[in-house]
């Protein structure tokens, strides 16, 4: 049995390996934006996660769907072939940071991996949620024992234990050992965070536990570096956060900000709240934005004419870019008012879409009203020839003989 309690006692200094990590943040030389690579888990289950992720200015995303829990084998390994990049040349000027979640390697070629290990030796990160021995026998669909004979394996930094126990048994609460990592946020101890079934992780020299599970007192996130990219393991998957913790945790969407943070070497924000009110105002506004646009999309099927709409959504996106403008120059109080003003605006956008569906369905019903005003007359005929005025066509009771 493993002795955890000298595990988490692991210093937080990082060894020589460490000493050569990058010290210039991950971003994209022309916008200042984190481009992330996210492999796996595209999914219901982790949508908001990723919608979060796709609305931040920070942020530019590429998503490809490889976890065969949701999709058969014969998806993940077209999906990988026809969306991955085709060189490691790409790989390095395409993306800032990998995200992997809980796919098994099987799905793609092992030159892809080679790649993928050697950017981040050069500096790119690499976020590996929920790659711990999990189901059944470890029938996860990680497979996470086909990791562990890869030479890909040496950039986890962690090692992975062939055990697997349920969140039920003191696996469901973090607490934090490292006050200043990515785990620094208000509340974040007393919320749950895991509802699945995992095994343990052992950190490897030079690795830095972030926390540990409050009841098993074993490592549940573990940073590190490989070569010059920052890592991050993560003992449990973005899906397995509690629907309780999605709905009521306000600081869920910096937990998982923060993580694509640490593995693209970002500072993490001084004025936390300034900076999560601002970045749940551009997930409220493309949250809006959508809606908009789909019941757009509606009022257009019944022939209405949103151009007023269409004007006031375009003007606004003016205004958003400007929004992201000042955001990414570290200006968040005015962003925040240039939001303020944008979610502001919507009310008018609704106002005439709504408008534009009401005349749309005014003919709609219009026309419902006059076939089954139609149908109506034609039964009320056809029932008072048939029945009503029958009692003039009395039955011949008695034939006269001849």
């Amino acid at each position: 049995m493993w002795d955890w309690r000298a595990l988490v006692l692991v210093p937080f200094l990082l060894t020589s390996s460490a000493a050569g990590a990058s010290s210039a943040p991950r971003v994209d030389p022309k916008t200042g934006r984190v481009r992330v690579l996210f492999l796996g888990e595209v999914a219901s289950t982790n949508w908001l996660f990723l919608r979060w992720i796709n609305a931040d200015p920070q942020f530019i995303m590429t998503r490809v769907p490889l976890d065969i829990e949701w999709i058969s084998m014969a998806e993940a390994k077209r999906f990988a072939r026809i969306y991955l990049p085709r060189s490691e040349q790409a790989v390095r000027s395409g993306y800032d940071v990998l995200v992997f979640e809980d796919f098994t390697p099987v799905v793609m070629q092992v030159a892809v991996l080679d790649w993928f290990q050697s950017c981040i030796s050069q500096g790119m990160g690499i976020a590996l949620i929920e790659y711990v021995y999990w189901g059944a026998l470890g029938a996860g669909t990680n497979e996470i024992g086909k990791w562990t004979v890869m030479d890909f394996y040496q950039v986890f930094p962690a090692d992975v234990v062939m055990n697997d126990f349920p969140a039920s048994q003191g696996r469901t609460f973090y607490q934090v050992r490292n006050p200043e990592g990515p785990l620094n946020l208000p509340g974040l101890e007393s919320v749950p965070l895991n509802r699945g079934h995992h095994g343990d992780m052992i950190p490897r020299p030079g690795s830095v536990v972030e926390a540990v599970w409050s009841g098993s007192q074993t490592p549940c996130m573990v940073t590190g570096t490989y070569g010059e990219g920052h890592t991050l393991q993560l003992g449990q998957g973005w899906d397995n956060i509690p629907d309780d913790t999605r709905l009521h945790y306000a600081y869920l969407i910096d937990y998982i900000f923060n993580q694509i943070f640490c593995i693209a070497d970002l500072p993490y924000p001084k004025d936390l709240a300034l900076v999560h009110t601002v970045r749940k105002m551009f997930a409220t506004y493309q949250d809006r934005r959508v809606a908009a646009i789909d019941l757009l999309e509606f009022v257009e099927r019944f022939g209405a004419n949103p151009t007023k709409a269409v004007g006031l959504l375009d003007a606004m996106e003016t205004d958003h870019e400007t929004a992201m403008k000042l955001y990414l120059a570290g200006q968040y109080d005015g962003a925040r008012d240039e939001l303020a003003d944008l979610l502001d605006k919507f009310g008018k956008v609704d106002d005439e879409l709504l408008e534009a569906r009401n005349r749309a369905l005014f003919w709609v019903y219009a026309a419902e009203w006059v076939t089954v005003s139609a149908v109506t007359m034609v039964c009320g005929s056809l029932l008072w020839v048939l029945m009503v005025r029958r009692r003039f066509y009395r039955e011949v009771a008695v034939t006269r003989a001849s």
